[in-house]
């Protein structure tokens, strides 16, 4: 049997992950749209024609009520953006089609790694830790949360150049391998780290075609921090998560229990959860010098590891364990808070250093494998796999809504104010607003964010408490001038307020956001239930032309006819 698996082609190996990847998998593949997909996709007026692929160089990932504009947001990542903006054009907001894109691509990642492995494990080794790597647990969230089709692209990308650094070996090879790291940055910042890979191979391996990497790299590196400072500057700092309160002091000190927990969850990747936001301010043994201790320990293993392996195996084995170890650690610089984040950790961003940490396992593998029986390595081997395939299809369980995924976290992490966030919008849209309210004040007493405020203030409107209302949203516009916020205010000035005042307070409001068809919508609604409908009729026609409304609501005022409306279905407005 080992015989028949060392013989596998590599189509062979991408058809048995292929198979395994959606045998997995498939348990997400009909999950809901959540969270960020709203705003990055379902919402995102510009991502709906790929003919506005020059806006997606302009500006960030979200949208912000911006009609046909860049969108915005700290992060650069056009390919995303085109990712996203392609499968929409092909498939339209049918869900399905986002999740397959993204398993799809996902093993992608898979066969590419373990064509990396193959240049320095057999075919039975490389196969089995490209499984893990598809199918580990904490690498689910790379392939259930759409927002995170981002890792996948970057790492597909810049895995598939270090391939080709070790399949070509001509310096005309190297434009394709600059290449696929212009796409992998285009994708993710993160994709330094494989420029950083490439450099280490080349120095180490292949240094005839160093000087040439080095000045071909020069251009496309240019010009993505030109188009990176043009759409949204060199460096932005989001302050919306605990830890990007914190001094640097603060952060170094949150960093070892940071480091740990990656360590943690990919050896027990059990107690999963969306986003992590705790933070270790002071020092404490538990939470600070614990971890570093273990920290240490664990790199004093594998400086020692090294040492075993430079005595015991071939000079070029041990500059692959040393390469692997670099790729393992310097993976993580850029999710240890040096630079704050918007959140203390996430397992996506895992996702690049368990390459590097597989890879080493493999080279100890390799170097002890005298000692190790290849049947019993497979038993172990095929135990991991049904062990790590089970949890990671279940954890598409948690994924299908926004409901279940909080209740997961929060059973996993009390201080995810994230979580208590999404249980406020879904008992907010199931109409328990008694429920509602105390989930997003539970939120604001963790960590106030413009959502829970936002939430906060929905709530109080359904509840007709219309001052407490506008109270929250001035907080919550305290923290983001998110269009919703605008959006919610607008609805506000049809149930609460004078005439002179609601006019203009939308006034300010379409100062702000010229372009937002709810707010015309809204202005339009507010005129005509004042008599004033050749107004209303300018404003409802500016509606139209910046986005859709309802048709009901433009053909009665159009027509000057009277007509009631409900506002989010909760109170009616006549409209004479």
């Amino acid at each position: 049997m080992l015989a028949k698996i060392n013989k596998l082609t590599a189509f062979q190996v991408a058809i048995i992950l292929f198979v395994l990847g959606f045998a997995v998998y498939f348990s997400g593949l009909a999950n809901q749209f959540q969270a960020d997909d709203f705003t990055q996709i379902t919402n995102a007026v510009p991502v709906h024609s790929i003919t506005n692929i020059k806006l997606f160089f302009e500006g960030g990932t979200f949208y912000n009520g911006q009609g046909i504009a860049p969108l915005s947001g700290p992060y650069f990542r056009p390919l995303e953006t085109i990712a996203y903006s392609l499968i929409y054009e092909l498939f339209g907001l049918h869900v399905m089609a986002y999740h397959i894109v993204q398993l799809l691509l996902c093993i992608g990642c898979a066969t590419l790694l373990y064509m990396v492995f193959r240049y320095s494990f057999s075919v039975l080794l490389a196969l089995l830790l490209a499984i893990i790597f598809l199918i580990h647990p904490i690498n689910s969230e790379t392939v259930f949360a759409i927002p995170h089709m981002v890792d996948a692209l970057f790492f597909f990308f810049g895995i598939l150049a270090i391939w080709l650094l070790l399949r070509f070996k001509s310096v005309k090879s190297l434009w394709l391998v600059i290449l696929c790291l212009f796409l992998s940055m285009l994708s993710k910042e993160t994709a330094i780290v494989f420029i950083a890979m490439a450099l280490l191979y080349l120095f180490w391996f292949n240094r005839d075609r160093l000087y040439w990497f080095i000045g071909f790299m020069v251009l496309p590196v240019t010009v993505y921090l030109i188009l990176r400072i043009n759409a949204i500057g060199l460096i932005v700092h989001t302050y919306s998560a605990p830890v990007d309160g914190l001094s640097i002091s603060g952060r170094l000190l949150t960093s070892p229990s940071i480091l740990l927990f990656y360590l943690t969850k990919f050896i027990f990747p059990w107690r999963l959860v969306s986003t992590y936001n705790w933070v270790y301010p002071a020092y404490s043994f538990q939470h600070v010098l614990l971890p570093l201790l273990i920290d240490l320990a664990v790199i004093g293993l594998t400086i020692y590891l090294a040492y075993v392996v430079h005595q015991k195996a071939s000079k070029e084995q041990f500059f692959t364990y040393l390469f692997f170890a670099f790729w393992a650690f310097i993976s993580l610089i850029p999710y240890l808070q040096i630079i704050p984040l918007d959140m203390t950790a996430s397992e996506t961003w895992f996702y690049l250093s368990m390459a590097g940490w597989l890879g080493m396992i493999g080279v100890i593998l390799v170097t002890f494998q005298s000692r190790i029986r290849p049947d019993w390595l497979l038993a172990v081997a095929v135990i991991l796999i049904i062990l790590f395939g089970l949890r990671a299809g279940l954890r598409g369980l948690d994924w299908r809504n926004e409901y279940a995924l909080a209740s997961t976290d929060l059973a996993a992490s009390k201080e995810d104010y994230g979580a208590y966030e999404d249980l406020a919008n879904y008992y907010l849209n199931n109409g328990d607003y008694a429920q509602a309210k105390t989930d997003a004040l539970r939120s604001i007493a963790i960590f106030p964010t413009y959502t829970s405020y936002d939430n906060l203030g929905l709530t109080l409107t359904y509840q007709g408490n219309y001052p407490g209302a506008i109270n929250a949203y001035e907080k919550a516009i305290s923290y983001d001038n998110n269009y919703l916020i605008y959006n919610n205010i607008a609805q506000l000035t049809l149930l609460y307020g004078s005439y002179n005042s609601n006019r203009q307070t939308l006034r300010s409001l379409l100062e702000k956001l010229p372009d937002d068809p709810v707010i015309w919508m809204y202005k339009a609604l507010l005129q005509d239930s004042n008599g004033d409908n050749a107004d209303a009729k300018i404003s409802i026609t500016n509606a139209v032309k910046y986005g859709q409304v309802p048709s009901f609501i433009y053909d009665n005022i159009m027509a000057d006819n009277s007509f009631t409306i409900l506002i989010n279905g909760a109170k009616p407005i006549n409209i004479p």
